[in-house]
């Protein structure tokens, strides 16, 4: 099994915080997550390949250091279900192309391993199967597990979970969805990030949380949700 982990610009990642959080802060959060997240990604032991696909220089960094590949998005096209079409077939035409792929996302730094395995496991490492583990609202598509040359064209979107089921169904595959708690935890709002935090310990997501603690935004978090008008400061100011 390969993983696909298609990362933006570290710069314009997670606007959604930006009421709560600067635009270096906002960057800072995003790489410490996907740290999180390729830690976990590269220690997999279904995983037989790793491939990032952006542009940022951070990426590539990243990619060096976990001994992963990056691909750069520019190559591949624009928009990120193009991006990953044109990778998939990238990958598909190669002698050593693997029999499923797992497209993972970069703000998940709760994934853990035993989670990434039961979608293995409830794929059942079949070639008329699609597995996806969804989001906390049970809407979105966190990680897709499919085989390679039965793939389903990606709808990632509003409601993707809804699109890629029905794109299953006119390709004739069986679709299977996991919920489970932390391949849930998207981070994109500040309940978020403040879900995030309130969980305490560090032994998950060891990257971000020293990361919110150190910078100081766990405790500046905590004080907007006790203390509003803080929060109404902070959006002002932004």
């Amino acid at each position: 099994m390969w993983l696909l982990l298609p990362l933006k610009d570290f710069v314009k990642a997670k606007q959604r915080l930006s009421g709560c959080l600067s635009v270096a802060e906002r960057r800072a959060l995003f790489q410490h997550m996907v740290e999180d997240v390729m830690a976990v990604l590269s220690t997999l032991p279904e995983n037989r390949r790793l491939i990032l696909v952006s542009d940022d220089p951070a990426a590539h960094l990243l990619a060096e250091h976990f001994a992963a590949d990056c691909w750069p998005e520019s190559e591949l096209g624009s928009g990120l279900n193009a991006v990953l079409e044109a990778a998939l077939t990238r990958i598909a035409s190669r002698a050593d192309a693997p029999s499923r792929v797992m497209i993972v996302h970069g703000d998940l730094p709760l994934l853990n391993i035993s989670e990434l395995q039961q979608l293995c496991a409830l794929q059942g490492y079949a070639d008329d199967a699609v597995a996806i583990a969804t989001d906390r609202h049970g809407s979105g598509s966190n990680a897709v597990l499919m085989p390679l040359q039965r793939r389903i064209p990606l709808r990632y979107g509003e409601n993707s979970l809804d699109a890629h089921r029905q794109e299953a169904e006119y390709a004739g595959l069986h679709f299977y969805v996991q919920q489970s708690p932390c391949l849930a935890q998207d981070i994109d709002t500040r309940d978020d990030l403040l879900t995030l935090v309130s969980q305490g310990g560090r032994e998950c997501a060891p990257q971000t949380m020293a990361y919110l603690h150190r910078s100081g935004i766990a405790r500046r978090l905590r004080q907007m949700n006790t203390e509003p008008n803080l929060l109404n400061r902070e959006q002002q100011g932004s």
